[in-house]
């Protein structure tokens, strides 16, 4: 089973690689080599992403550029549990006239505890319901139980 962690390039690459994209597509009339290094480049941003992988009593945190993934596989004895907590940040922002503002975030991360106490990060979100929507599945998959672990 596959379970995906977050994409390696934020939200600003993503947008810039589909532009490239479209760009590749118009080159390709021009110059089919731009055109080609063009289109690489944008298919490299587009497709990188990290994740976990299960297979049997083994396991692998991997990075995907392309679809291939590369990471070491690791054996692991049983799964503890999943549990999810909270992180609270905030940042400032100064304006012209030497006046701030403070913004607040409350982001809810899940991480994986196996029977040795090894932890891994599974996934981030700002919302606590859309995480344990997207953890529902390797939970079932895992035959374990998610704590709450947030204040």
């Amino acid at each position: 089973m596959r379970f995906y962690k977050a994409l390696l390039f934020p939200i600003q690459f993503q947008i810039l690689a589909y532009s490239l994209l479209l760009v590749a597509f118009i080159a390709v009339f021009i110059n089919v080599y731009v055109a080609i290094l063009l289109f690489l480049i944008s298919f490299l941003i587009i497709t990188a992403y990290s994740g976990i992988e299960f297979k049997g009593n083994k396991y692998r945190e991997f990075n995907a550029f392309y679809f291939i993934k590369t990471g070491e596989w690791k054996g692991y004895e049983g799964i503890e549990k999943i549990f999810i907590k909270n992180l609270k940040t905030s940042q400032r922002f100064y304006g012209r006239a030497n006046t701030s503002s403070v913004i607040n975030v409350e982001k809810y991360i899940a991480f994986l505890k196996f029977s040795d106490g090894t932890t891994i990060e599974l996934k981030t979100a700002k919302k606590k319901a859309k995480l344990l929507q997207k953890l529902d599945s390797l939970k079932s998959y895992l035959h374990t139980t998610i704590q709450d672990q947030s204040r």
